[in-house]
């Protein structure tokens, strides 16, 4: 099976571990409990956590905005900060780092030749973790069926009786809107959303099939 874990409560409603026989896709702080073969991350803290870790050496991430400069300007963009400022930085240098301003810091992030990141240049504003994921576990697998879970915006909260806090407007949400392009793109795949098309304890029974 291919799954994509979304940032929804009831993505652990299944125990993980079940997921290990199956491709998986991931989003942001997932890492911290499960780590997918594919992980998709924006959240600036947690690409830095798996980059100070070296996460990213040992597997496949996606990052927005991970723009690579090459070593050879960091002397120049060090003299642009002003005086007193706080600078983040790691160790060793290499051929290439992340330069980028994050609550109140400058950071100076160098990545290891070996890093397995991949920056994902068609992100922007108008697609959150989960759609990224949704689109690159398509792009990835031709004409398979995708298994989407910890979408709880398509959760039918009042026949399961797991609380996810408050729900979307699926007629207006953007992220409903980015899963009819991820569709409309490819028409041979398909798409399971759990907790609308199938039940938990289906979902668990095809896992461990």
């Amino acid at each position: 099976m291919i799954i994509v874990i979304g940032n929804g409560q009831s993505k652990f409603v299944v125990n993980p571990k079940q997921f290990d026989n199956h491709l998986t896709y991931g989003c942001d702080f997932v890492f911290r409990k499960y780590m997918p073969d594919h992980l998709v991350c924006q959240n600036v803290d947690a690409q830095l956590e798996l980059i100070q870790n070296k996460h990213t050496l040992e597997n496949k991430c996606y990052f927005k905005a991970f723009n690579l400069i090459p070593s050879s300007s960091y002397d120049m963009l060090r003299t642009t900060i002003p005086r007193g400022s706080k600078i983040g930085e790691n160790s060793p240098s290499t051929n290439n780092f992340l330069n980028f301003f994050h609550e109140g810091v400058n950071y100076f992030i160098w990545i290891d030749d070996k890093d397995m990141t991949e920056n994902v240049d068609w992100w922007d504003d108008d697609w959150n973790t989960d759609a990224v994921a949704l689109r690159l576990a398509t792009q990835q697998n031709f004409g398979e069926t995708i298994y989407c879970v910890g979408f709880d915006y398509y959760h039918n909260q009042s026949s399961s009786g797991i609380i996810l806090g408050s729900s979307m407007n699926q007629e207006v949400s953007p992220l409903v809107n980015n899963h009819k392009i991820i569709e409309e793109e490819n028409p041979q795949s398909s798409f399971v959303f759990v907790g609308k098309d199938i039940d938990y304890p289906e979902f668990e029974n095809l896992l461990n099939k």
